[in-house]
């Protein structure tokens, strides 16, 4: 352990590492201390995704067997130390330069990491086995820098709320909010964070991979080639791509563009039904596809390679979509306010920067009211971890909200399953 004090004086030279250890992407950041510019980042595939898309299917992985916790913990470790590498490399860096790391994840992501099991959160009442922020070395935790690099593990607030919350919190400066400002984090275990005069409250809904592209035929991240929107005139099809190359795939925020266009072209009804050819009255029908399980609609088609929509992949983001809906509903009447009172929405996550608030109301995860009063802020995560290297006055502010903070607790309740049916539609297409 190390003296919370240590390292307070830091900013005087050097360099830190701020990690997102994230359910489906680990990403890191190189920051010049000096400045608290960021120099370099990179960002990788959990490996964890092969015992599982989401938390919950880890945790039944684990007490099912074991001894797969200490694989999990070494792959993990093994993707954050090459994304480090990645970032030195970049910059120019040598690992004797780095002054400290901060790291934040959900809670399941926090336990593999330090080796613990998460099977508590696996059973009722889904509480973690521990809470408390950890401030000891990188050698502590298997990085590859100096054994005696300092390291911090942002703290807890409860069940499936994270560190990677209490950082957005602390990015955000939530605690001293004065408008009631609502941010979700949105990812495969999304983070809905609400600030009222009455406190800050904290709830995570299990919302599967589909908005980061997982569970989708065609997803993948947004990068080179990833479809990023459409828009439709009559019957002719236009799709943005990342780089104006031949389409690879469909990213997160692309398969919520191209589901809200969908619904206002009525291929798509609300109850999410992909409509069959002779129920569309233009050309538009010869992009579908029927099969007995489900219609599929294309979106591209070239000589190697073909990319649609599946009924699977609008199932799969209607589900999502349910599960944050209602996690916000139930958080907005725990702190007793409709969502007209919210006075601001802010999206965070990795693929937050490209989502558009037309294709976030279009398919029902934002109330209509919110129209014009919501914004962006990217992957917050890191924001957080960023402030508190070297500061021993931002890891109290962290260790802060994560004592004081209100858990909802979503898992488990019947509160939770009678919204998530209520949201399970798309709502109707505004004209």
């Amino acid at each position: 352990m190390i003296d919370k004090d240590t390292t307070s004086n830091c900013y005087k030279g050097g360099y830190g590492i701020a990690i997102d250890i994230g359910s489906t992407t680990l990403a890191a950041a190189l920051v010049e201390l000096n400045s608290a510019k960021r120099l370099a980042s990179a960002s990788t595939p959990n490996p964890q995704r092969k015992y599982g898309s989401d938390v919950l299917a880890r945790i039944e992985k684990i007490n099912s067997n074991p001894p797969l916790l200490q694989e999990m913990q070494d792959s993990v470790r093994e993707s954050c130390n090459k994304i480090i590498s990645k970032v030195l490399n970049e910059a120019g860096v040598n690992k004797e330069d780095i002054k400290e790391v901060s790291a934040a994840g959900n809670s399941v992501m926090e336990h593999i990491f330090m080796g613990v099991s998460p099977e508590p959160m696996g059973r009722v009442p889904y509480k973690p086995a521990f809470k408390e922020s950890k401030f000891i070395t990188t050698g502590d935790v298997g990085l590859n820098l100096r054994d005696n690099t300092p390291f911090y593990l942002f703290p807890m607030i409860g069940g499936f709320v994270g560190g990677d919350a209490v950082s957005v919190a602390l990015a955000e400066d939530m605690s001293t909010l004065k408008e009631s400002t609502l941010i979700i984090d949105i990812g495969t275990n999304s983070e809905i964070l609400l600030s009222t005069s009455d406190g800050l409250y904290a709830a995570a809904a299990a919302a599967g991979p589909a908005f980061e592209g997982g569970q989708i035929e065609s997803g993948m991240t947004a990068e080179r080639g990833a479809i990023t929107g459409i828009s439709i005139s009559e019957d002719k099809v236009t799709l943005d791509v990342i780089d104006d190359v031949s389409p690879k795939g469909i990213c997160g925020s692309g398969i919520i563009d191209v589901i809200t266009a969908l619904l206002k072209s009525r291929i798509i009804e609300p109850s999410g039904r992909i409509r069959a050819r002779a129920e569309i009255p233009n050309n538009l029908s010869t992009h579908v596809t029927e099969f007995e399980d489900g219609n599929s609609f294309t979106l591209f088609k070239g000589p190697n390679r073909e990319i649609t929509v599946s009924q699977a992949d609008v199932r799969a983001l209607q589900v999502a979509k349910a599960a944050i809906r209602s996690g916000i509903s139930i958080v907005l009447g725990k702190a007793g306010l409709e969502p007209k009172d919210v006075e601001k929405i802010l999206v965070a996550g990795a693929f937050g920067s490209n989502i558009t608030e037309e294709g976030l109301c279009g398919i029902g995860l934002f109330d209509r009211n919110w129209q014009g009063r919501s914004q962006s802020i990217g992957n917050a995560v890191l924001d957080g971890t960023t402030r508190t290297l070297c500061s021993a006055a931002e890891r109290a502010k962290a260790d802060e909200i994560g004592r004081v903070a209100k858990y909802v607790s979503l898992s488990g309740s019947k509160h939770f399953e009678k919204k998530f049916i209520s949201n399970i539609d798309f709502p109707e297409p505004s004209t």
